[in-house]
C-alpha cells in the first residue's frame, strides 16, 4: 500500500486506502488506485465463473478481468497512470529540486537516484537498472534515452498519455471536429476524413493557448456545485421516502386492527362452508370412482369371456358373443351414466364477497404502485454539463463481433445516452441469409415515456473505408413503450459480409445514436 504522507494543496491519494499513490492504476472507467489495492480489492471480488468480474469502487462500472489471477490482471492489464505520477513527481521535487530515484528500484521499496531516463518507457532508471533490466530487452533498443544530471529538467507533467483504447500507443494528435484525442490508430481508422487535426506537439507549441484551463476549473467546479445540489436531493427524497413508508405502514396497521374482529368471524364461517361444501363433493367423487370400478370390473370380465370364446367357441359362439357383449356393456354403460354424478365436469371456485371493496366490506386491501416523478436528480446535472462542453450531442457504440452461427443472436452490453439520459444496445440477428441489426431503448419503464433520437449504423469494412456500408433511420424516430425497437431486417447479404467486411471471424460495427 501507499505510505502515508498528508498533502493539502492537491489530492493525490488513492480512494481505496486514502494514502498517497503508490504505482497508480487505472481502470477502464479511468478512475486510478494504488496497484496493491485495486489488486487487492479484484482479489476480493474473485467468483467460480468463467468470467470474473468486480464493480469500481467508485462509479461502480461492471469491469470483466478475464481468467488471469488478479496480480497478473492488475499488472499486466491496466495501465499505469502517468499523470498521478508526474504529478507525485512534481511534489516530490519541489520538497527537493532535482532529485529523481530509479523507478524499478521503488517497487522493490529501494530508493536509489537515477541516472537514466526512458521517454518511450516513461520510467527513470539507475545505472543497475539500466544495464541489465531495460538495456537487455530487445524491443528497448530503439527506445529514446537520456541521460539524467543535476540539472536536467525533467518537466514531470510532459509525459506522453497512453490511448485508452490502442494497448502500446500514445496521444498525439487532437480532432476538432469531433473533440477526440486520438493515437495513430486512432486517427487512421476514425478520423482520417476529418477537416481539422493537428497534432499535440503544435497545440502545445502555439504562442496562444487555445484553451483556458483557469474557465475550465469555474465550470468543473459550477459541475461540482451542482452535483452537491443534485445529491442534497436525492438524500432529501431519500428522506420522504422513509417518512413515506413508516406512514404508509402505520396506516395499513391501523387499518387491519380496526376490521381484525370482523375477519376472524367471516374467516371461520368460510371455513365450515368450504369444508361442509368439500365434503359433499368428496363424497360424489368417491361414489364416482366406485361406479367406474365396477364398470371397470364388468369390462374386465367380458374381455375374459371374449378371449374364451375366440380360443376355443365355434364361428356361430363368437357371433353370438361378439352381439351380447355390445349389449351388454351399452346396457352397464347407460347404468353407469344415470348414477355417475359427472363430479369431474364441476369445480369448486372461491368467490370472496364484494372483492374487498373496503376492509370492512372486503373489497380490497390495498396496493402498492411506483409513481413516475416529474423531476429527476440528473435532469440538473446534465443541464449544466451540457452548455459547459462536457457531454456531447452524440453518443458513438462500436466493436468488432463474431459472425459464427452459434453467436445468433447477439445482444451487446448496454450503452449512455448522456443528453437524453437514456441506456440503449444492439442487437443482432442472422436471418434468411441476412444481416440484421437493431437499437433497442432500455430506459422505457411506463407507457408515457418516449425518446425520439436518430441513428446511423456503420458496417466497417477493415481493407477500405470508403467502402463501409452506412444506413440511417430515416428522420427522427421516436423510441417509446410499444415500439422499444428501430432498425434494418436486412442490413447486408450474408454472402457480401462474409467476402468483404469480416477479419479474424469478427466485424466491425459503429452506431453513432444523436
Amino acid at each position: 500500500m501507499a505510505t502515508a504522507v498528508v498533502n493539502k494543496d492537491c489530492d493525490l491519494n488513492c480512494p481505496i486506502c486514502l494514502e498517497k499513490f503508490n504505482l497508480p492504476k487505472k481502470l477502464p472507467c479511468l478512475h486510478t488506485f494504488c496497484e496493491l489495492c485495486i489488486q487487492s480489492y479484484v482479489q476480493a471480488s474473485e467468483t467460480t465463473e468463467d468470467t470474473k468480474f468486480f464493480r469500481c469502487p467508485l462509479c461502480r462500472f461492471k469491469i470483466e478481468w478475464s481468467i488471469l489471477s488478479a496480480s497478473e490482471w492488475t499488472r499486466s492489464k491496466l495501465q499505469t497512470d502517468h499523470m498521478i505520477l508526474s504529478l507525485l513527481e512534481r511534489e516530490t521535487n519541489d520538497s527537493t529540486p532535482k532529485q529523481v530515484y530509479c523507478e524499478p528500484c521503488k517497487i522493490a521499496n529501494e530508493k536509489n537516484v537515477a541516472v537514466y531516463h526512458c521517454r518511450d518507457c516513461k520510467e527513470c532508471f539507475c545505472e543497475q537498472c539500466f544495464n541489465y533490466l531495460h538495456k537487455r530487452k530487445i524491443d528497448n533498443n530503439l527506445h529514446t534515452v537520456t541521460g539524467i544530471t543535476p540539472d536536467t529538467d525533467l518537466k514531470p507533467l510532459e509525459m506522453d498519455e497512453p490511448c485508452p483504447l490502442h494497448s502500446g500507443k500514445i496521444l498525439e494528435v487532437f480532432c476538432f471536429d469531433h473533440k477526440k484525442l486520438c493515437c495513430s490508430i486512432c486517427f487512421a481508422t476514425d478520423h482520417r476524413k476529418c477537416d481539422t487535426v493537428t497534432s499535440l506537439d503544435e497545440i502545445a507549441n502555439e504562442k496562444k493557448e487555445t484553451f483556458d484551463i483557469d474557465d475550465f476549473l469555474n465550470q468543473l467546479s459550477e459541475a461540482e456545485q451542482c452535483t452537491q445540489s443534485a445529491k442534497d436531493k436525492a438524500k432529501e427524497n431519500l428522506g420522504r421516502i422513509n417518512s413515506d413508508k413508516e406512514s404508509m405502514l402505520q396506516s395499513i396497521t391501523d387499518i387491519i386492527s380496526g376490521t381484525k374482529s370482523h375477519l376472524d368471524t367471516l374467516h371461520e364461517e368460510l371455513k365450515l362452508s368450504i369444508e361442509k361444501r368439500f365434503s359433499d363433493t368428496e363424497n360424489c367423487q368417491q361414489f364416482d370412482i366406485e361406479c367406474l370400478i365396477a364398470f371397470q370390473k364388468t369390462l374386465i370380465h367380458d374381455k375374459s369371456i371374449t378371449e374364451a370364446i375366440k380360443d376355443h367357441g365355434s364361428i356361430r359362439q363368437k357371433f353370438v358373443t361378439f352381439e351380447k357383449t355390445k349389449d351388454t356393456l351399452e346396457k352397464h354403460f347407460e347404468r353407469l351414466c344415470l348414477a355417475f354424478n359427472f363430479s369431474d365436469a364441476k369445480k369448486l371456485v372461491l368467490e370472496i364477497e364484494d372483492k374487498l371493496k373496503d376492509v370492512q366490506m372486503l373489497s380490497k386491501l390495498a396496493s402498492l404502485e411506483l409513481e413516475q416523478l416529474d423531476e429527476n436528480v440528473m435532469t440538473d446535472i446534465k443541464n449544466t454539463l451540457c452548455p459547459l462542453g462536457f457531454i456531447g450531442d452524440h453518443v458513438t457504440f462500436q466493436g468488432s463481433f463474431p459472425v459464427s452461427d452459434d453467436s445468433f443472436p447477439q445482444v451487446r452490453d448496454p450503452f449512455f445516452f448522456a443528453k437524453t439520459l437514456s441506456k440503449w444496445r444492439i442487437k443482432f440477428y442472422k436471418k434468411e441469409g441476412k444481416l440484421s441489426i437493431y437499437l433497442e431503448c432500455l430506459s422505457l419503464n411506463c407507457t408515457n415515456s418516449s425518446y425520439e433520437v436518430s441513428a446511423e449504423f456503420c458496417l466497417v469494412n477493415q481493407t477500405d473505408r470508403k467502402n463501409d456500408t452506412i444506413r440511417r433511420l430515416s428522420g427522427t424516430r421516436q423510441f417509446c413503450y410499444d415500439s422499444r425497437c428501430w432498425g434494418f431486417s436486412s442490413f447486408i447479404n450474408w454472402q457480401m459480409l462474409e467476402k468483404e467486411y469480416i477479419s479474424n471471424n469478427k466485424m466491425k460495427i459503429v452506431v453513432k445514436v444523436w
